[in-house]
């Protein structure tokens, strides 16, 4: 199969106040860059700087919470389907990736020598949950906590191991201990470099998988293929999200709150009252955002018109309300 390099078009379904979602066609070879690196303060505008015993600032913050969600699907037997994305910087020195190899049925991660960053090593590797089948579609997620903490997943599955205590401090005061998955080695020292130096996002598949899609953002995106049932998204979320009990705990990309509010099964409710956070929302808000009760998308698709905050959300969204259905 010839390798196809696109340009992407905004446009993609199933997902809500996505940075961008786009729609890919079918193809084995993209690389995606980003507008907006991970230190630019559009990421961060209610972000304050960590400050001193005497209340001055010492360290600026930046929030580094981003989740890149790849779509795909299997066109053929995929015995010798391999899966590959990485994150990388502008000179395209590897910061994480992952290989999934459908034929061998196992996933192999990657970090840069801590000598040579230009040189990439093993990280982790283990065996697959499922086996690729011909037809069946496929997601593969890469969430980004800090410079340092990110992890992959791949249909639900963690592609990494692993646990730490990680000190820290509430509000700069209150000492607290906090379970993290483990750093990914990195030659910049912490909390610098590694993903907060983020440009790319590359993506290579070979025989018979191809990438139909690619959402990034602070945001939450699902298949296109159940996005007309409510129920489905629901389920295909909590698999993915930080539940202890029906999540991946550590290494989910959300928390389950964020789930959608369902309507007769299928149908979604036409207010949706927390939906994910994003750039632009306030501190310890989220929104309420009125939606199209078929598809679960913004009812007239702009966030100015459609949602509000939740901390003062008083739209009662009956225009999107559909008694036929």
């Amino acid at each position: 199969m010839i390798l196809l390099v696109l340009l992407g078009l905004i446009g993609g379904s199933g997902a809500i106040l996505c940075y961008d979602d786009i729609d890919l066609g079918e193809v084995q070879e993209y690389t995606y860059e980003m507008e907006k690196k991970p230190l630019d303060k559009y990421w961060s505008k209610y972000v304050e700087p960590a400050k001193n015993d005497k209340g001055r600032p010492t360290i600026m913050g930046y929030n580094m919470h981003l989740t890149y969600t790849m779509f795909g699907k299997f066109d053929g037997d995929p015995s010798d389907a391999t899966i590959t994305a990485g994150y990388y910087k502008e000179d395209d020195s590897l910061i994480y990736s992952v290989k999934v190899d459908c034929g061998a049925g196992t996933w192999t991660s990657y970090a840069p020598n801590l000598e040579d960053p230009q040189v990439q090593e093993k990280y982790q590797d283990g065996d697959l949950d499922e086996s690729c089948v011909d037809g069946e579609i496929f997601d593969l997620l890469l969430k980004v906590e800090q410079a340092h903490l990110m992890n992959w997943l791949y249909n639900a599955q963690p592609l990494k191991y692993g646990s730490q205590n990680v000190t820290f401090y509430k509000q700069g005061k209150t000492k607290a201990v906090k379970e993290r998955t483990l750093y990914v080695p990195s030659p910049d020292k912490r909390p610098t470099g590694s993903a907060a130096d983020a440009a790319k996002f590359k993506i290579q598949t070979t025989g018979a998988a191809v990438v139909t899609r690619l959402a990034f953002g602070r945001c939450i995106a699902w298949p296109e293929e159940i996005t007309r049932n409510c129920t489905a998204v629901n389920e295909w979320i909590t698999k993915r999200s930080k539940s202890k009990t029906t999540g991946q705990d550590l290494y989910g990309f959300t928390v389950p709150t964020y789930a959608m509010d369902c309507y007769k099964e299928t149908l979604y409710v036409w207010i949706q009252t927390k939906i994910h956070p994003d750039e632009d929302s306030q501190p310890e808000s989220a929104y309420c955002c009125c939606v199209d009760m078929e598809t679960g998308q913004l009812f007239t698709g702009d966030r100015d018109t459609d949602c509000q905050s939740t901390k003062e959300c008083e739209q009662s969204c009956i225009d999107a309300f559909n008694p036929n259905l």
